[in-house]
């Protein structure tokens, strides 16, 4: 039910975003950035337990406007050697520079593991954030700029090795991610 209200505030925002978008006809530009965050991590329970660090990559392309942005994001997680999960799928942003707040659909969530008789398990999320972004150039609307943002993800997970799990399993992450980007 909470996946179904976020996709339906995502296409409301999404569509009413676009027409306003597409009314204006200053300030757009096409914005690629890269962020990640790094954590170590060591888990034990009644012995030795998984250890190791986790890397999240947030890759992203919004076409954006003075006001709205739109776009698309993916997501690479490595959780030690053992399980590596992909998320894909649709975002907006909202300016009120130099910030920004945003929401993202997860279309596909895919985690595969090496450790253990799970191969991989599916489902979809979303994902909500603030963050800011500044040039690090003379100024202007193009070129490099820093990023940094905080995350909020919600994954659904509704298949495991292909067939329907009888309760969802549902995770959420809080975050922190920095990098940079490039805006022409």
């Amino acid at each position: 039910m909470r996946s179904l209200l976020s996709v339906f505030i995502l296409l409301f925002v999404f569509g009413f975003g676009l027409s306003a978008f597409a009314q204006s006809t200053t300030g757009k530009k096409h914005v690629f950035s890269f962020s990640a965050m790094a954590l170590s991590s060591s888990t034990k329970q009644g012995g030795d337990g998984p250890s190791g660090s986790t890397v999240l990559s947030h890759s992203e392309y919004v076409w954006s406007g003075e006001r709205f942005g739109f776009g698309a994001f993916f997501q690479y997680d490595m959780q030690g050697t053992t399980e590596k999960d992909s998320v894909y799928g649709p975002k907006v942003e909202v300016y009120l520079r130099p910030f920004f707040l945003e929401l993202g659909y997860a279309l596909s969530v895919k985690r595969a593991y090496t450790d253990r008789t799970i191969a991989e398990q599916t489902g979809d999320g979303t994902f909500y954030g603030v963050g800011a972004r500044f040039n690090l150039g003379a100024g202007g609307t193009s070129g490099w700029f820093f990023q940094a943002s905080y995350k909020i993800r919600t994954l659904n997970i509704k298949k495991q090795d292909g067939t329907e799990l009888d309760e969802p399993i549902q995770q959420t992450d809080g975050y922190p991610l920095i990098g940079i980007g490039y805006q022409f």
